[in-house]
């Protein structure tokens, strides 16, 4: 078996096993550790000082983004929210009204006006795992990484404390800058 092949089982078995033990947390547990989460965001030097923030709204009890999101707007910032189109991912103006349609994944999307990643000053991403190094593990589309190669903005990857793991990243990952769980913000 080539290196190539050995890596993808294990990504897939590590997506698998994180998947499930966040769709098993207990509902007090995944809006407490969530909340803790939306705050260390909100209360950072670096969500402060962007003006244009690319977020995401939760699927399968990935962090809950409610609180980032209406602080977006309490502090008249702009926010996005990713859309997919054919296989790739582009960023659409999010509005307090917004009317959402439901991708293929499952995601919320609105037909907004598009704003291109180099205009973004902030990226909250999800992780289904991530490690020290920053590297996060999605859903194994490419998405983020794709999106994410052109642009020069902060990354943080929000995920909770028991989706830390080891795991080796690939030549096309995209390391976030920092991570973010409910025991604080950390660069990596």
């Amino acid at each position: 078996m080539n290196w190539f092949l050995a890596s993808v089982i294990v990504k897939s078995d590590l997506r698998k096993s994180q998947l499930n033990r966040r769709l098993h947390l207990p509902q007090n547990e995944y809006l407490d550790r969530s909340k803790k989460i939306q705050t260390n965001i909100v209360e950072s030097e670096i969500f402060h000082e962007a003006n244009l923030i690319a977020c995401y709204l939760p699927i399968k009890n990935e962090v809950d983004t409610s609180y980032i999101i209406k602080s977006c707007f309490d502090l008249n910032k702009l926010i996005v929210l990713p859309k997919i189109i054919s296989n790739s991912m582009v960023f659409t103006l999010h509005k307090v009204d917004d009317t959402f349609v439901v991708n293929k994944f499952g995601i919320k999307e609105t037909d907004n006006e598009e704003i291109s990643v180099n205009d973004i000053e902030l990226f909250i991403c999800p992780c289904l795992a991530y490690n020290k190094s920053g590297n996060r593990l999605g859903y194994g589309g490419g998405y983020y990484d794709k999106a994410l190669s052109s642009s020069g903005a902060k990354k943080i990857g929000i995920a909770f404390e028991l989706q830390k793991l080891s795991f080796d990243s690939e030549p096309h990952d995209i390391p976030m800058d920092y991570i973010c769980n409910e025991n604080g913000l950390f660069a990596c």
